[in-house]
C-alpha cells in the first residue's frame, strides 16, 4: 500500500521527440560480431583466452550492461582478428559506453581505413577533430554521411557547430535548418538558434529563439530555464530573466534547483554564458539528444551520447548527472554514485546530485551509509526538507517504521503548514504511524492528507482499509473504497480492500465479485488470494476456499500470516475440522 514511482528531474525540453525516429546507436551496429559461427559457437563457448572465447565473454559481459568488462574482452577478440570490422565496431561502442572515448577513437581510425562508411566511427572522430579545432578535417568527415535517424539531428548540429566556430553563424543556420524542420524537434532547434546567434554577438536574434524556445514548452525544463535566463541576464534584461525564473520556480515548488539562481540574480551577479565554443555546443546537444533518448527508456543510445557529451565537456553538469541516472537504471549504483559525485559544489545540479549519490547507496545495501549522507545534507541545509523526506522514504521502505516517523517529523517541522503538494509527505508519515501502532495520529495524517487532496485513491483506500481491519467506519469506509476504485480500477490492491469491506459487512456475493476481479489484477498476491479464499468459504465453495489459501501460501506470504491460513487449511473458518 505504497504509492510507486521514481523521483526524475527533468533537464531536457525535447519531450518525446525522439519516440518518431529510430534509435540508432551511435556506432550504427548495435549487435556487430562475427559471423556464420556465432549460434554454433554459442552452444560451446571456448576460453577467453581465444579471441572467439574473449568474443562471446564481450557479449555476455554487454547483455549486463558491464561495458568495461566487455570492451576488455572485445579489444581481445580484436588482438586475434585485427582486421575484422564487426568486432571494430563493438569494440568502439563499447569503449564509448565505458566512457573512454580515446581508445574509442584509435578504434575508429583503424575501422575507418578498412571501412570507409562506418557512420559511427566517422562521428566519433569528428566530434575528435571538432574538440582539437581541425574543423575543416572534422566537417569532411561529416560530409558523406547519412543523415538518417538519429544522425538527421546529429550530423547537421554537428556541422552547423563547426561553421559557427570558422566564424559562419548564417551558413551554421542553414546547416542547422532541417533539424527545425522534424516534428518535435522545434525546442532543441530554437535553442540551438539562440546558442549560435549568442556565440556571434547577435543578441537580438538570440533572443527571439530563446523566446520561441520557450514558449514551444507548456512548462519549461530547468536547462532551458537555465540557458535562456542567463542569456537575459548578461543582455541587461534582468526582470525577463526573473519572470522566467519565478515562473519555473511556481511550477516545481520545493525544487533545489533554482534556488542558488535566484540566490545569484538577487544580488545582480551576472552569469558566464552556458556555451563558449562549439565544442560546448555540440557537448550541450549531444545531451539534449540523450536526455530525449533518455525519456523513451532508451538506455543504451542514451549512455553513448551522454559519454560523447561529456567527452567534449567532462564538467557538464547535467550530463554527469544524466551519466548517473543511466547508470543506476543499469543497477550499476556504485558507478552511478561516483557520477553524480562528480558534479562540483557551486553547480546548481550538485543539492540534486548528492540527494541521488545518498539514494545509490540505499541500492546498495548501504542503508546506514546513505542514512548518515543524508543526515549530513539536512544538517547542511536547515532551511531544507528533502533529505530528511528521502530519509523517511528509505526507512520506511526498510520497515524501520518508528525512525521514519522521526525523520518525518522534522521533515514537517522545517515545512511549517503544510500545503497541497505534501499530501503525499502526510500520507508516507501516516503509513509509518500506522506500521508504528500509532493510530490516532496515523489517522490525523491521513485526513489531513485528503483535506489537501481529495479523493486520492491511495490515501482512500489506505484508511479504509485500516479502518475495516480495525472494525470501524465500515460505511464510510464502503463509500471511501467505491470511489478509488472508480478512480483506479485497474488497481488490485484497492479492489481487493473494496471486496474486503464487503465481506466485513457481511455481504459475500459481493466480496466475492470484487475479489474475483482483484485475483485477475494482482493473481499472485498472498492477501489477496487469502481473501478471496475467506469469501469462498462463506458462499459455501470449500474446495475452492482451499484451493485459494493454498495458492497464497506459495506466495510466500508475511510470518504472522502463515499459522492463521494454516488453520483454515486444516479447520475451515467453522473453527472445527471440516471435510469442506
Amino acid at each position: 500500500m505504497t504509492l510507486q514511482g521514481r523521483r526524475t528531474v527533468d533537464f531536457g525540453p525535447w519531450g518525446r521527440a525522439v519516440a518518431l525516429f529510430a534509435a540508432i546507436v551511435v556506432t550504427g551496429c548495435a549487435n556487430a560480431g562475427p559471423t556464420g559461427s556465432e549460434t554454433a559457437a554459442a552452444t560451446a563457448p571456448e576460453p577467453a583466452s581465444s579471441g572467439l572465447g574473449a568474443y562471446l565473454a564481450g557479449r555476455v559481459a554487454e547483455t549486463e550492461q558491464d561495458y568495461d568488462s566487455a570492451a576488455d574482452y572485445m579489444m581481445r577478440a580484436l588482438a586475434d582478428d585485427p582486421q575484422n570490422p564487426a568486432l571494430l565496431e563493438s569494440a568502439l561502442k563499447l569503449l564509448i559506453g565505458a566512457g573512454r572515448v580515446a581508445e574509442a577513437r584509435d578504434v575508429a581510425g583503424r575501422l575507418v581505413e578498412i571501412d570507409p562508411r562506418s557512420v559511427g566511427a566517422q562521428i566519433v572522430l569528428a566530434l575528435g577533430d571538432l574538440d582539437q579545432g581541425r574543423y575543416d578535417e572534422a566537417e569532411r568527415r561529416l560530409a558523406d554521411v547519412p543523415a538518417q535517424g538519429l544522425n538527421s539531428f546529429v550530423v547537421p548540429t554537428i556541422r552547423a557547430w563547426i561553421a559557427s566556430a570558422k566564424g559562419e553563424p548564417d551558413r551554421a543556420l542553414a546547416t542547422l535548418g532541417p533539424v527545425g524542420g522534424q516534428q518535435g524537434f522545434e525546442a532543441v532547434y530554437q535553442l540551438n538558434v539562440g546558442l549560435i546567434n549568442d556565440v556571434a554577438g547577435r543578441p537580438q536574434p538570440a533572443e527571439e529563439a530563446f523566446a520561441k524556445a520557450l514558449a514551444s514548452a507548456e512548462t519549461p525544463p530547468f536547462r532551458l530555464v537555465q540557458i535562456a535566463g542567463g542569456f537575459y541576464e548578461r543582455t541587461g534584461r534582468t526582470d525577463k530573466a526573473r519572470e522566467v525564473y519565478q515562473r519555473f520556480s511556481e511550477a516545481n515548488q520545493g525544487s533545489a534547483l533554482i534556488e542558488p539562481i535566484l540566490e545569484r540574480a538577487a544580488v545582480g551577479q551576472s552569469p558566464e554564458a552556458v556555451v563558449a565554443d562549439a565544442s560546448d555546443g555540440v557537448a550541450e546537444s549531444l545531451f539534449n539528444l540523450a536526455s530525449a533518448l533518455y525519456q523513451e527508456r532508451l538506455l543504451e543510445p542514451a549512455l553513448l551520447y551522454t559519454r560523447l557529451a561529456l567527452d567534449l565537456r567532462p564538467d557538464l553538469a547535467v550530463a554527469q548527472i544524466l551519466l548517473g541516472d543511466l547508470l543506476d537504471a543499469d543497477e550499476r549504483h556504485s558507478e552511478a554514485a561516483a557520477a553524480y559525485r562528480a558534479v562540483a559544489s557551486d553547480s546548481p545540479f550538485y543539492w540534486a546530485a548528492r540527494l541521488r549519490a545518498a539514494e545509490s547507496l540505499a541500492k546498495q545495501q548501504r542503508t546506514d551509509e546513505a542514512i548518515g549522507e543524508l543526515d549530513q545534507l539536512s544538517e547542511e541545509r536547515p532551511d531544507r526538507a528533502d533529505a530528511l523526506i528521502q530519509q523517511g522514504n528509505l526507512l520506511r521502505g526498510e520497515e524501520r517504521f518508528p525512525e521514519a516517523v522521526d525523520a518525518y517529523d522534522r521533515a514537517l517541522q522545517r515545512i511549517g503548514k503544510p500545503d497541497r503538494r505534501h499530501w503525499t509527505l502526510l500520507y508516507f508519515r501516516g503509513v509509518a504511524l500506522q506500521r508504528s501502532d500509532e493510530w490516532t495520529r496515523a489517522e490525523q495524517d491521513f485526513l489531513k492528507a485528503l483535506e489537501l487532496q481529495p479523493d486520492e485513491p491511495h490515501v482512500l483506500n489506505y484508511l479504509a482499509y485500516s479502518w475495516v481491519e480495525m472494525g470501524q467506519n465500515y460505511d464510510r469506509a464502503l463509500d471511501m473504497l467505491a470511489k478509488a476504485v472508480a478512480l483506479k480500477p485497474e488497481d488490485g490492491f484497492i479492489v481487493d480492500s473494496l471486496g474486503w469491506v464487503f465481506y466485513r459487512l457481511g455481504r459475500y456475493d459481493e466480496a466475492v465479485t470484487e475479489l474475483e476481479r482483484a485475483i485477475e489484477l494482482r493473481p499472485q498476491d498472498p492477501v489477496i488470494n487469502d481473501h478471496l479464499g475467506d469469501a469462498y468459504w462463506k458462499v459455501g465453495r470449500h474446495h475452492e476456499a482451499r484451493y485459494q489459501w493454498q495458492r497464497a501460501l506459495s506466495f510466500e506470504p508475511e510470518a504472522d500470516q502463515v499459522q492463521p491460513i494454516q488453520v483454515k487449511l486444516e479447520r475451515g473458518l467453522s473453527g472445527s475440522p471440516s471435510g469442506g
